[in-house]
């Protein structure tokens, strides 16, 4: 004989941050997928986005979380707001500059008071929303997929000199969208997860062609 499901048992009901799979802090380092870059042919500058792997990471600040859920919290639906930077740090020393509008290479030289360079990087930093659908109990073990939207604030270069001297330059032609997509482990207050980033990071020829991918921990 079958029994009739009470509405109760299959309403979803609002949950508080504390049943989301999205965390309050991210931590993840980024990998550029096969950069593209036709837009530079015949121009002798060569593959200049290459950066450190271990040294590009992406950080991620949730403000905000809320969830809706079955009563057994076994099935549902995250989302959040926050925000994002993503840290590219070039692997060798050189940065990027804008030349008639198109992201073109250099050679990092001395400063002006003739001393090395340390370390440079390219930065962009957003309005995060990220949104997850998961399977199985946060508090307990869940596995959840999803996407997100990064709406960018601003993009820059810094270059950090021997001795602290710092030059910074804003505002690249990067898309004002970075939309990807998200997969995530939870173990109660921590998780692994890995996005794939199909959005071109720069706007379309004005840089090189690059998609990312990030792998990382949230708590």
């Amino acid at each position: 004989m079958m029994v009739k499901k009470s509405k109760k048992e299959t309403e979803l009901k609002i949950g508080r941050s504390n049943i989301s799979t999205i965390p309050s802090y991210e931590i993840g380092w980024n990998v550029i997928s096969s950069p593209n870059y036709g837009l530079y042919a015949g121009s002798g500058v060569g593959d200049f986005f290459n950066i450190n792997e271990w040294k590009s990471t992406q950080v991620t600040v949730n403000l905000l979380q809320a969830s809706a859920s079955n009563l057994s919290r076994t099935l549902g639906i995250s989302v959040g707001l926050g925000v994002r930077a993503n840290n590219y740090r070039f692997a060798d020393n050189q940065s990027i500059e804008r030349t008639t509008g198109i992201v073109m290479p250099y050679e990092i030289g001395r400063s002006e008071k003739g001393r090395l360079p340390k370390k440079s990087k390219f930065n962009i930093a957003s309005i995060h929303i990220p949104v997850e659908v998961f399977f199985g109990n946060p508090h307990k073990f869940a596995f959840s997929v999803g996407g997100y939207v990064d709406m960018v604030m601003n993009s820059h270069t810094k270059i950090k000199y021997q001795g602290g001297k710092k030059d910074k330059e804003h505002n690249y032609p990067v898309n004002f969208i970075q939309a990807g997509a998200t997969a995530r482990l939870s173990f109660r207050w921590f998780s692994i997860y890995a996005t794939y980033q199909p959005t071109q990071i720069f706007k379309d020829g004005r840089g090189p062609r690059a998609q990312q991918w990030t792998i990382g921990i949230g708590f």
